[in-house]
């Protein structure tokens, strides 16, 4: 007697041979043409999938349909995903590295992650350049204001001194015709990783910083004095270029003394003793 398991199998043995007949009462011709035909179907089939036509879970997963930014900056999210490179891309076509270059390749992105989450999923997490300072530089004989990171970097032109800038304005420092990627000179690069471990607060009492370069043509640290300017006084103060919080908090206290009791316009704070230089120096 069978049981079910063995009517099973016959079942399928039954159905298999059936079709193996099938096959073989067609003639070689016709066979060859319906091979073919199933070997198009498929390569067809194929060609639909890598483009995104098959679908998984009730949705196409070959096409991205999500796309995460983490941050947009100063941009449109529109641009930022022009400027990746990733317009009517399936998930198969997106190379990683390149988009990653590409994002790299915008002057206000310093660092970029791109991640690919199948089925449809990509994930861009950028990171922005901070402002160290506004940089005012010369473009046609004008003055153009441009945002600097730590690093040296133009990220971005400034059309304006905003009315919320904490950050003091640096002049002079050696930079013609400037553009959105440009990076300043080494010694320039020195006095904003300086200015980045200062306190904001306290950079929040300077309106301007001027280079005075002592040998023109020679762009080194030691080579120039900062000529500062405290907001909310007409005083200016020669300092050195290694800044930290105590030099600028005696700086900015000495400024308040001199206001109180002194007939003088700037201050040489290059040693540990300020002097105060009279209204029409020295005679």
């Amino acid at each position: 007697m069978y049981n079910k398991t063995m009517l099973k199998e016959d079942s399928v043995t039954d159905d298999r041979l059936t079709l193996r007949l099938l096959i073989d009462r067609i003639p070689i011709q016709k066979r060859r043409v319906i091979f073919a035909l199933l070997a198009s179907a498929a390569f067809l089939l194929i060609i639909a999938f890598l483009a995104g036509g098959v679908t998984y879970a009730g949705r196409s997963f070959l096409p991205i349909s999500r796309i995460e930014v983490t941050e947009i900056l100063n941009m449109e999210r529109a641009d930022v995903l022009a400027r990746a490179g990733i317009e009517n891309q399936t998930y198969w076509m997106i190379n990683k590295t390149r988009v990653r270059a590409n994002l790299l390749a915008i002057a206000a992105i310093k660092g970029a992650v791109v991640e690919k989450r199948f089925p449809d999923t990509l994930v861009i997490t950028l990171e922005a350049r901070k402002p160290a300072a506004m940089v005012m530089s010369l473009a046609g004989g004008a003055g153009v204001l441009q945002y600097v990171d730590e690093t040296g970097k133009v990220f971005e032109k400034g059309k304006s001194v905003p009315s919320n800038m904490h950050l003091p304005i640096i002049t002079d420092a050696n930079m013609q015709n400037p553009y959105a990627g440009a990076q300043f000179h080494s010694s320039v690069v020195d006095l904003l990783k300086t200015m980045s471990t200062v306190s904001s607060a306290l950079l929040s009492h300077i309106s301007e910083i001027e280079i005075d370069w002592k040998i023109t043509g020679e762009y080194r640290l030691d080579l120039y004095d900062l000529i500062v300017y405290p907001k909310s006084s007409s005083i200016r103060v020669r300092m050195n270029a290694e800044l930290d919080d105590a030099y600028i908090s005696k700086m900015l206290l000495a400024v308040k003394t001199v206001e109180r009791e002194y007939n003088t316009d700037e201050i040489d704070y290059r040693s540990n003793d300020p002097v105060f230089i009279p209204k029409g120096g020295f005679h």
